[in-house]
């Protein structure tokens, strides 16, 4: 399964080449999005904390991990839930002070989920899409493609990319060094 880095980076970078290339605009979608897209990365990955819990009364990682978190309803709902709240125009006065808008907040974090579960079901593995209703699996399982020796090796290194590609983008497209 990837690390938790590799879905946090590649939620942070899609947002980023999203808001840079299509939106372009600091007040229609500001900064705190990506900080968003980052703890939806890992939405699915909240069964770990569920595991720790439950660990205590008998259950394994493996009953835990890829089960109810790991499906294609928390996309589904947050997602939904962005519906309704665009329909209904709930608004809090504090998001949108920082130009934050509730709906899209949950677009952003369905999107994410939804991302981890792609990368989930490629990289690494399988999923269970519709658990419990279905116990049906889907995964390419892609680190089994390459020779063994660099099975164990895949993942770091796609951590160190995304970083890489992360920090690259901070200096030359947004100049970081300068508030330094």
């Amino acid at each position: 399964m990837p690390y938790a880095t590799t879905h946090i980076l590649l939620a942070i970078i899609l947002i980023e080449l999203f808001r840079d290339y299509f939106v372009k605009s600091n007040k229609k979608f500001p900064r705190y999005y990506i900080l968003i897209a980052a703890i939806a990365g890992i939405i699915p990955d909240l069964d770990i904390a569920g595991y720790y819990v439950l660990s205590f009364f008998g259950f394994t990682f493996e009953q835990i991990h890829r089960t109810f978190f790991h499906t294609i309803f928390i996309p589904i709902i947050l997602f939904l839930i962005g519906i309704f709240i665009y329909q209904t125009k709930i608004k809090q006065k504090e998001f949108s002070k920082r130009h934050i808008t509730i709906h899209v907040t949950f677009f952003i974090l369905a999107l994410g989920s939804l991302l981890h579960l792609i990368l989930d079901a490629t990289i690494a593995g399988y999923i269970q899409p519709f658990y419990p209703i279905s116990t049906y699996q889907i995964g390419i399982n892609l680190i089994n493609f390459f020779p063994e020796t660099w099975q164990n090796l895949i993942l770091p290194t796609l951590d160190g990319v995304l970083l890489l590609f992360w920090i690259a983008w901070m200096e030359f497209k947004l100049k970081i060094s300068d508030y330094f």
